[in-house]
């Protein structure tokens, strides 16, 4: 390359609007950062806007550091702990002839609180997590069984929390707001159901090992890698680039177009894979909670409920397995049409004319007789 054409490269017309953007964009990211940086400043909403792409572990070090009655609440939700356990309900309520422990997600616990509201003899434990997939409520009710003796047990999924079984915890699928509770990964080995247990197992342990950055949280980073299906490092790690906007902004549009957790699992157009992975391993997971409530004497009622634009897909998916065990459940499907945007609220929850009418049909199913199993 002649001296001449090198030259024109570095300093001709294209080298200096080069060189421009990267000025205005440099001005940009600091205007952002000296006008946002603040925690005062990230409480706004154009703020939020450009807080949303901190890596999870840049959101978790500004929970931490939060005042725990507003933005460190998310630490401490969705812990299995016999402590939190304990102080749930044991027995029905004075007034009341039943108990219904119910394990799953809001949904389910809107449903179910709407249907005591409905028939008042009922008392509700409720155990659960911010979008709990269903081996979060599986492992629920396994630590819960001993602490009480249900008359019905409720298990609700939620068919859009189905891909995020293929986690270990809120981490990652709850990018914006994560959530650092933990569950095991299940799968099918060998036709056995298996367990992986996460290295991190309570909110204190946590705690200790993500403020001090140990051994410990290595480890749990490392379980992750190998076992979260959606963990990638320009998400989830802390680096000096979490101090730029423009990379935040970034990492916000990758992680919004990324569909780590539903490939191969779902698809919008054909629905659940029967074959895959996690939909073998939810099914398993059925049908050892079905024989554990009938060793129990415990009555067990699954709820199939529809996320929005996901038709009758967790029902097509799953029906002819808890027919064949003799489960009893009740389909979102069958009372309302998820493909109808109008019978959900702007985030995502059914309205409440139509949660009332899933709980109608929880209380009505409730005290109908149990079919013989």
């Amino acid at each position: 390359m002649g001296t001449t054409r090198l030259k024109h490269i570095l300093f001709g017309p294209s080298a200096r609007v080069l060189g421009w953007v990267i000025v205005w964009l440099a001005i940009f990211d600091l205007g952002v950062s000296l006008s946002f940086g603040s925690r005062a400043g990230s409480k706004t909403s154009l703020g939020r806007y450009f807080e949303y792409g901190r890596s999870v572990e840049g959101k978790l070090e500004r929970s931490m550091a939060a005042d725990p009655k507003s933005e460190g609440q998310i630490l401490s939700a969705g812990w299995l702990s016999q402590e939190e356990l304990r102080q749930r309900p044991s027995r029905p309520a004075d007034g009341t002839d039943l108990l219904v422990a119910v394990y799953g997600q809001s949904f389910a616990m809107h449903a179910a609180h709407e249907a005591a509201a409905i028939d008042k003899r009922i008392t509700i434990r409720g155990i659960g997590g911010p979008a709990a997939p269903p081996s979060h409520s599986y492992a629920g009710y396994k630590a819960d069984v001993e602490n009480r003796k249900a008359d019905v047990v409720v298990f609700g999924i939620l068919s859009a929390s189905v891909p995020d079984m293929g986690s270990m915890s809120g981490l990652i699928w709850h990018f914006e707001n994560p959530a650092p509770f933990t569950f095991p990964r299940y799968r099918v080995q060998a036709g056995q159901l298996t367990e992986e247990q996460p290295v991190i197992r309570t909110e204190a342990q946590f705690k200790q090992a993500f403020s001090t950055r140990s051994a410990e949280w290595d480890r749990f980073k490392a379980q992750l890698r190998t076992s979260d299906r959606g963990y990638d490092r320009f998400t989830f790690e802390q680096s000096p680039a979490d101090a730029s906007s423009i990379v935040r902004l970034v990492r916000r549009g990758w992680v919004a177009h990324d569909d780590g957790y539903e490939r191969g699992v779902y698809d919008p157009q054909r629905g659940f894979d029967p074959q895959s992975e996690d939909l073998q391993a939810l099914k398993a997971m059925l049908a050892d909670l079905g024989e554990r409530t009938r060793a129990r004497g415990e009555r067990l009622i699954v709820l199939l409920m529809h996320a929005k634009g996901q038709s009758d897909h967790l029902h097509a998916a799953l029906a002819p397995s808890l027919e064949q065990a003799g489960i009893e459940f009740i389909s979102t499907h069958a009372i309302f049409s998820a493909n109808d945007p109008t019978n959900f609220l702007p985030d995502s929850h059914y309205v409440p004319a139509v949660n009332h009418r899933l709980a109608q049909a929880l209380a009505e199913r409730i005290r109908r007789p149990a079919p013989v199993r």
